[in-house]
């Protein structure tokens, strides 16, 4: 069977006398292949750079000149030779909504012995989550090569505050869904909130060795980019169905591009998790409630229905990472000196990631799978055509046992 090509790196092969000589590429191996060695596939070019060679995921990234890729995409181990591209970013009504303050209180649910990894652009070290006992409890940038703990966007901080913020600065009015949980800050976006899909997905091979280390149970994923093939042959959405298979619940956004656009890659997936977006109108009435204007929705590429379900995402206060490029570009979001204002389907995910650390608590032995169906099954539906609302506490009584 003829394998299928990229039509960039197809353009860039037919288009050899052009000056550029060499591209960014990932290359995708079997799955069954016993090797992720670059020099076993090929002999490297002077013109060729490997960067990543990702065990877990069975990929490799890097640069490559022409005669390198034509003989990568003829290799038997190889089933896809993908372009890298650039992937983007995408709290006391929005817990109150999906009840999870019940949880944290009634169940004594927060998420604790739990962590989840954050793959955004990075984590500050902001009061609410290492006070009194500091829960960021490893950090990893494949942007800058730094390790102590930073946020230059702000994007991720506030994510990390909706998923484990437990609003120790603001007596707790700002607290997220699971308050008690652990964050691994993975930073693979940068200043702008903008960053190459290699790098996401070296930091999805790291927090898969790096699982029983940390407890790492979650991977949050507010990011995407329009996808440009079959799920199939993305290496983002294969990343994170090695992810899922290993054990670790992803979770990633639908995208911004409203009800008639397309779902982000890796949302399109259709093993993972996808959340979309709603307005609770900052009431904790679900009746009131509205699918969120800017949230993808409906097939994806391959067809696929999308989002699985969904979650507040509008006019979402968290935490802020000062002096940051979010904080210094929109200044009216503020909300006192330690919080930040955001809508989006990314901040639905965090709230989503948060849900999810409070079941795991509950119930550690639940698979990937089963906490997807479990998240589906306790949906409250209030619009037709798009996905319901988990709430916290119908997932809960739903199972088999209740904490007290």
């Amino acid at each position: 069977m003829t394998k299928q090509i990229d039509p960039i790196i197809d353009n860039f092969l037919k288009h050899n006398n052009t000056n550029v000589k060499i591209l960014d590429a990932i290359v995708v191996l079997n799955k069954n292949c016993s090797h992720v060695d670059i020099s076993k596939l090929c002999t490297l070019k002077e013109l060729d750079k490997p960067e990543y060679h990702l065990h877990e995921l069975k990929q490799i990234t890097g640069k490559f000149c022409r005669e390198t890729l034509i003989k990568l995409i003829n290799h038997q181990e190889v089933n896809y030779v993908h372009h890298n591209y650039v992937v983007k970013v995408n709290l006391n009504i929005a817990t109150a909504t999906i009840q999870s303050k019940s949880a944290n209180t009634v169940h004594r649910l927060t998420g604790k012995g739990v962590t989840v990894a954050v793959l955004d652009t990075g984590v500050f070290r902001h009061y609410d989550l290492i006070h009194p006992t500091n829960r960021i409890i490893d950090f990893v940038d494949f942007v800058n090569g730094r390790t102590i703990p930073y946020d230059d966007n702000g994007h991720g901080t506030h994510i990390a505050g909706e998923i484990a913020g437990n609003g120790a600065a603001s007596s707790k009015l700002y607290s997220g869904v699971a308050p008690e949980a652990n964050i691994v800050g993975v930073k693979v976006l940068d200043e702008q909130g903008n960053g190459n899909v290699s790098d996401v997905i070296a930091g999805i091979n790291w927090a898969i060795e790096n699982r029983i280390r940390l407890g790492i149970r979650v991977i949050n994923l507010s990011l995407g980019a329009t996808p440009s093939t079959s799920y199939i042959n993305d290496p983002l959405a294969q990343a994170c169905e090695r992810a899922w298979e290993s054990g670790i619940v992803v979770i990633a956004a639908a995208g911004n591009t409203g009800p008639e656009g397309t779902i982000n890659t890796p949302g399109f997936d259709p093993l993972i998790l996808t959340i979309g977006a709603t307005n609770d109108r900052n009431t904790s009435n679900l009746n009131d409630d509205l699918p969120a204007p800017y949230t993808s929705s409906k097939p994806t590429v391959d067809g696929f229905i999308k989002p699985d379900i969904a979650v507040p995402g509008t006019n979402i206060t968290s935490l802020v990472s000062p002096n940051s490029t979010l904080v210094n570009k929109f200044p009216d979001n503020r909300v006192g000196a330690n919080y930040f204002t955001l809508s989006g389907t990314s901040m639905a995910t965090g709230i989503a990631s948060g849900l999810v650390a409070i079941l795991l608590q509950a119930y550690p032995p639940y698979s990937p799978d089963t906490v997807k169906v479990r998240l589906i099954e306790a949906s409250h539906y209030f619009a037709p055509d798009f996905p319901g609302y988990s709430l916290a506490m119908k997932l809960l009584q739903m199972t088999t046992k209740i904490h007290s």
